[in-house]
């Protein structure tokens, strides 16, 4: 048995029916030429794969403390996980995103294994769609991109049945084991040394942050005082998904000649795309909009969460193109510093806390408190070469994350061979029309490259 870490415990203890805090991946399969029933055939190959970590445990409560904790079950069985479904014919993508947000909000059932498989029959040339579904509690982006990764093969003539709860085979248990003895006591030792050092840094990240509102240093941007009070509404069960792809080669050039990262330049399209969505509604932010950012520490094992998330501002309202990037980067140099300069304990305690009080925000009903950030972007690598499973060609792979508290919309970005490809999930209330600000995100990039070529003078570090 193992006891959960705080921010995998934060993750069941801040669910609510508004906010489940599931995650998934959906896998878009062309079958073999030739093949018959490949939906079958894939379920048959699937359940030939055993159930590894963190997928073979359960959740338990302790009786006394009532702290959470995993615990294997060898009688676990993956077939009472899987689930087939049929789509309407004609249904194509977008048709498909709408039966994924409806299973995407469906709270797992505690008493059972966190995960589920859905198998969907129906879309075009006999493609075949896998949606699988767990909690943010067990692993996080990067766990995830790394169990897929295992799961797939360059090959379409792999033999080896493959299944994505195989999960990280051979991985520790999640979270810190319970010792005794001589170990136990260095343990409280290493602790009081821990906590001695997180509550420094903690107060090193906090004088860094006044530092920088008084315009004589540098540090991160401050929690709930910056961000702009727009793209809000009342917290509500209800998804709805969009996706584009950008050309990456396109991307990496732009990033080149400006000094930035690939992850910058995307900051920085996206954040147009916002900007002229909110114009267009009637609301355009009078200051940078915030993104958080979800950063895997380095220390990150494989299962459960090692991540911190901070907040990152974007370009200013009205830039240029370019101009924007540049405010992007600034800022996410800025937010570099301060992950080498302080611990990852202390990083994740800053994360739990401030998340926390968006979670109190919204409980409460305290709408008119400042927000947190505007929308969670991440970019959890991908694949850069095309792949198959169980036999079948990869056409897409796409993550289905959280919509945080106190937020509407949820932005994850992925690599696919040579294309970024960009997953929006939000509340239907706030972002019916999704699909526009995936539009917006094309044009977005466009419109950089075309600045980029006018003003091509690169950006100079600070």
């Amino acid at each position: 048995m193992a006891t959960l870490s705080p921010v995998d415990t934060a993750f069941f203890l801040l669910e609510t029916e508004q906010r489940p805090m599931n995650i998934g991946a959906l896998v878009v399969l062309a079958p073999p030429r030739g093949a018959r029933r490949y939906a079958d055939r894939l379920v048959a190959a699937m359940l030939k794969c055993p159930i590894g970590p963190p997928f073979s445990y359960r959740l338990r409560k302790a009786p006394i403390t009532g702290l959470l904790s995993l615990e294997p079950d060898a009688k676990m069985a993956a077939a009472q996980q899987v689930f087939r479904h049929h789509l309407p014919r004609g249904c194509d993508i977008p048709g498909l995103f709408e039966r994924i947000c409806d299973i995407h909000v469906e709270p797992l059932d505690r008493a059972r294994p966190l995960w589920q498989v859905h198998v969907f029959e129906g879309l075009a040339d006999g493609r075949v769609a896998l949606y699988f579904k767990t909690h943010h509690g067990l692993i996080d982006g990067i766990g995830f991109i790394k169990i897929v990764l295992g799961t797939v093969s360059k090959s379409p003539r792999a033999r080896t049945p493959q299944a994505i709860w195989r999960g990280l085979p051979g991985a520790a248990a999640v979270g810190p084991h319970p010792a005794d003895g001589t170990s136990a006591a260095r343990g409280i030792v290493g602790f009081a040394l821990e906590a001695r050092r997180t509550a420094n840094d903690m107060l090193r990240l906090m004088w860094h942050q006044g530092l920088r509102d008084l315009g004589i240093g540098h540090g991160l941007s401050a929690p709930f005082v910056t961000t702009p009070n727009v793209l809000k509404t009342e917290p509500s069960p209800h998804r709805v998904m969009a996706h584009c792809s950008l050309p990456l080669p396109r991307v990496r050039s732009i990033a080149r000649t400006q000094g930035a990262k690939i992850n910058d330049v995307m900051l920085a399209i996206l954040d147009a795309a916002m900007n002229r969505y909110l114009a267009e509604r009637g609301t355009p932010p009078d200051k940078p909009l915030v993104a958080d950012i979800p950063v895997a520490l380095e220390d990150h094992g494989g299962t459960g969460n090692r991540i911190t998330i901070l907040q990152v501002p974007m370009g200013k309202p009205g830039a240029r193109p370019v101009e924007r990037l540049r405010d992007v980067v600034r800022e996410t140099r800025e937010m570099k510093d301060e992950l080498r300069a302080i611990s990852g304990n202390t990083l994740m305690l800053y994360s739990i806390v401030q998340h926390s009080i968006a979670s109190a925000i919204e409980a409460f009903k305290l709408g008119r408190l400042p927000m947190l950030a505007n929308t969670v972007i991440s970019n959890p690598a991908g694949l850069t070469e095309r792949v198959y499973f169980n036999g079948a060609e990869v056409e897409l792979a796409l993550p289905v994350s959280v919509v945080a508290h106190h937020q509407v919309l949820n932005i994850t970005i992925t690599t696919y061979v040579d294309k970024l490809h960009v997953t929006f999930i939000a509340l239907r209330e706030a972002i019916p029309d999704l699909p526009r600000l995936a539009d917006y995100t094309v044009a977005a990039l466009g419109e950089l490259a075309h600045d980029v070529s006018r003003h091509a003078r690169p950006y100079r570090a600070r």
